[in-house]
């Protein structure tokens, strides 16, 4: 009988154990850390994903590859002043010396960062749009519409949701 008794005891501990990091993720919910860091990278990219839907030749994806390149290495060059400023704003948030007018003055010596940054967006942007064709950008159009419509409808979703659970 102890020999039934003890594979079937390990057993049932591995089928717990499995069940509970089964579940694990499912508890974490769309707010969990990681959910929202995969979802910015998946943001991020959301241009690319678009460029691949268009079709280029291999001459304009070689153009798009070098902006992008570009760009990523001025944005690069910004990191370290946006991680002093995360930094400032967190110590100042966190000191006793807080005022709303201290945060407002952290952020205005802050401000050609990020528009830096907006800029250099705003620059690859236009460039990749220089290389594509008139058919080329239309399509692009249509998608974003189209991908704009979808959020649009699972932001109301979400909304719902949250109106539910109220």
């Amino acid at each position: 009988m102890n020999r039934l008794k003890t594979p079937l005891m390990y057993l049932s501990i591995v089928a717990l154990f499995a069940g509970a990091f089964a579940m694990a993720p499912a508890e974490a919910g769309p707010n969990h850390k990681h959910h929202k860091a995969h979802a910015k990278k998946h943001h991020a990219h959301g241009e690319m994903h678009i460029l691949k839907k268009l079709d280029l030749s291999d001459e304009q994806k070689a153009e798009v590859k070098a902006i992008m390149k570009n760009a990523k290495e001025q944005k690069a060059a910004l990191r370290e002043p946006l991680k002093a400023y995360k930094q400032a704003l967190r110590d100042l948030v966190n000191s006793p010396d807080y005022s709303e007018q201290a945060v407002r003055s952290l952020h205005a010596q802050y401000q050609n960062v990020f528009a830096d940054k907006v800029v250099i967006k705003a620059n690859a942007a236009n460039q990749v749009n220089a290389v594509l064709t008139p058919e080329q950008q239309a399509k692009k159009a249509e998608i974003k519409e189209k991908m704009k419509q979808r959020w649009a409808e699972k932001k109301k979703r979400i909304a719902e949701r949250k109106s539910e659970g109220k």
